[in-house]
């Protein structure tokens, strides 16, 4: 199904509602979710900083260990999946027939969805 997805043989609304929108809002919960459990060892300063300067694979504790791998793991989950849903939605929305005017906004909008949710996740670090 994944396959299909990607290479934008699913329809247009189960392309952008399904696997755009809810996809991103469940990666972006994710995210979020490990961010707030990592969030309890950073003492107040800013991820980034964290770990340059006080984050130690061996003195951490276990804990801020497990958080900080998933919470970098669904980063980068949430990279590759943002770039596969942009061209999933762009594909699907090219084959849709329909509607021009709905393929236009399908498209413009998981690109405001994917850049929102990105600088969502970007604000803490900086």
């Amino acid at each position: 199904m994944l396959s299909k997805l990607f290479k934008g043989e699913l329809s247009l609304g189960a392309t952008f509602w399904k696997f755009g929108v809810l996809g991103l809002l469940v990666l972006n919960l994710a995210i979020r979710i490990f961010g707030n459990l990592l969030g309890a060892y950073l003492h107040g300063h800013p991820i980034n900083e964290y770990f340059l300067h006080h984050f130690h694979v061996i003195n951490s504790p276990k804990l801020s260990i497990l958080w900080a791998l998933c919470y970098l793991s669904s980063l980068a989950i949430l990279a590759v999946y943002s770039w596969k849903i942009i061209f999933a939605v762009w594909r699907s929305a090219k084959a849709y027939e329909k509607s021009g005017i709905l393929s236009v906004l399908a498209q413009f909008s998981i690109v405001i969805i994917v850049g929102y949710i990105w600088y969502r996740v970007l604000l803490p670090v900086f």
